[in-house]
């Protein structure tokens, strides 16, 4: 019998219940029943598909199973201090986690439905829109992982993981018409988001802190595709995040133009979530 090769991202976790065991697990409070009622989830969901994702994005011990890591603890901070990013940042945590360990397919999974999504520009994510890109990411895993399709596990149900956490995002991509939904690519984005995102470009790149980049249309794509933001949005970001982190003014991020070479970004070093918050 052949293996089954998983992509899924599984749906029972949402925004809401990552908030509410973030802040319960923050304050010790581990009563796994009390906190399934909280969750309207059955305690064995709970325990069998929600803790381990959260353990996966490395939100929860792996050896003290209800205690949190130390990004659990920054992100249930965000949670506390400034809950619209929250989702935003968990976007980015599930999205880039393939850049760096490869076994965590269902992130490959989430960023390819992203990219896919963003080049589509607007679209309404109907019953056979979802097909078509569950058949996308089913084509693209057998190129990239030398399959057969027949053994790749991605369905119409890992769609609804994924767009579960695109609901979440601030400004929204995922918008309501009537009994339809539709996604549009977004025009701005909060600069702690951006700079997170821009440090994963600098290690998925391999690129030195305090080095110019120089916005070649595969970083600029790259950036926007991970933010879900449409190219011609990207210099009010930038400007929204040199305002905020300047470098001239001892912040740590800058942008500008170099004749011959064009657009440039730079990142000082690698910010703690805290620092960005």
């Amino acid at each position: 019998m052949n293996k089954i090769f998983p992509l899924h991202l599984q749906q029972n976790t949402t925004l809401k219940r990552v908030a509410v065991i973030l802040e319960n697990f923050a304050t010790q409070e581990t009563d796994i029943e009390q906190l399934a009622v909280l969750c309207q989830l059955g305690s064995t969901v709970l325990q069998k598909n929600v803790f381990p994702f959260l353990r996966n994005l490395s939100l929860l011990d792996k050896k003290n199973r209800y205690s949190l890591t130390h990004l659990g603890r920054v992100v249930a901070d965000i949670q506390q201090s400034n809950p619209s990013l929250l989702g935003d940042f968990l976007h980015l945590v599930i999205y880039k986690l393939h850049f760096f360990e490869h076994e965590k397919r269902f992130s490959w999974a989430y960023a390819t439905v992203i990219q896919q999504l963003w080049l589509r520009k607007e679209v309404v994510l109907s019953p056979a829109e979802k097909k078509s890109m569950v058949g996308e990411v089913i084509e693209k895993a057998a190129v990239n992982f030398d399959l057969p399709t027949s053994e790749i596990a991605f369905s119409d149900s890992s769609i609804v993981g994924v767009l579960n956490w695109l609901r979440s995002l601030s400004p929204s991509v995922i918008k309501s018409e009537g009994k339809s939904e539709y996604f549009s690519r977004r025009y701005f984005c909060a600069a702690p988001i951006f700079l997170y995102a821009l440090d994963a470009i600098y290690k998925y790149k391999q690129r030195t802190y305090g080095t110019k980049i120089f916005l070649r249309e595969d970083i600029k794509d790259a950036i926007c595709q991970m933010l879900l933001l449409d190219p011609s949005g990207l210099d009010g970001t930038l400007d929204n995040a040199k305002c905020t982190y300047d470098y001239d003014q001892g912040g740590l991020f800058d942008w500008g133009y170099e004749g011959g070479y064009g657009q440039w970004i730079m990142l000082t070093k690698s910010p703690e979530l805290s620092e960005l918050i």
